[in-house]
């Protein structure tokens, strides 16, 4: 199907999208399916935004004065949960004299002077312009709190643009649980069917999975090979989603007999 809403100049976002079935790192291409989405909803750390490393520096700020070494091991058990959950599994693990709530609040002077100034994953600007543009739907759901959300894209006029957001302190179970990906997809007005997700954790991969949402992983070094299996397919940024072109609006994407 041809792409009808392309602008004079404008190269059309719906045939970027389908480069996936070329940048995907298919487990089985014997055994893909083909998908048109009629909505993207990003995860927002790590997704979208380059965080991750600024709540590692943070948190081994807060663990310093303990001689204590926040260890790649432990942080994958943590990525992408809400902040008071990670926080008290973090306390627990490593047995700290405070509460969840104090290590946030120390953590948080930390993130406060960091989080403005968080690089973009390669190429998500373009990606989300391009969809702006012509029209097709996205939303953003993350699990960081509301406030957390506003301070990292206050300096990023395009995530201030996106419309759609749910954040981890409105929802009552946080990833892995599906909630987030359910109410973004209700305020965008689709059905979980018809909406494609990126993330980069695997608790943002089950979630997504629960939802009855297929799941593209952004590529990162907090995925075990055994979290891979949960995503449809694997990309390391969105450079290449732009810079290859498919005719159609469709993407490729690894079977998964749970769909």
């Amino acid at each position: 199907m041809p792409c009808t809403t392309q602008r004079p100049g404008r190269p059309c976002a719906q045939k970027h999208i389908n480069t996936l079935c070329k940048v995907v790192r298919a487990r089985s291409r014997s055994m893909s399916v083909y998908f048109e989405p009629r909505a993207i909803l990003f995860d927002l750390d790590g997704t979208l935004l380059d965080t991750e490393p600024l709540y590692t520096l943070a948190t081994q700020k807060v663990l310093d004065p303990f001689g204590i070494t926040f260890t790649l091991e432990f942080k994958r058990t943590i990525v992408g949960r809400q902040a008071l959950q990670s926080a008290a599994m973090t306390v627990e693990h490593y047995g700290l004299a405070l509460t969840p709530q104090a290590f946030l609040d120390q953590r948080a002077h930390y993130l406060n002077d960091l989080f403005p100034n968080a690089a973009a994953i390669a190429g998500a600007e373009a990606f989300l312009t391009l969809l702006t543009e012509q029209g097709i739907p996205f939303g953003i759901a993350t699990s960081s709190s509301r406030a957390l959300f506003e301070l990292k894209r206050s300096t990023k006029p395009w995530l201030q643009a996106v419309a759609i957001t749910v954040c981890g302190d409105e929802v009552k179970e946080s990833k892995p649980a599906p909630e987030i990906f359910l109410k973004t997809a209700e305020k965008i007005g689709v059905e979980r069917a018809d909406c494609l997700v990126f993330e980069d954790a695997v608790t943002g991969f089950l979630a997504a999975k629960a939802a009855g949402m297929p799941v593209i992983g952004i590529d990162s070094p907090y995925l075990l090979p055994e979290d891979r299996k949960h995503a449809r397919g694997i990309v390391v940024d969105y450079l290449s989603l732009i810079n290859n072109v498919q005719p159609v609006f469709g993407i490729t994407l690894d079977s998964d007999p749970s769909f």
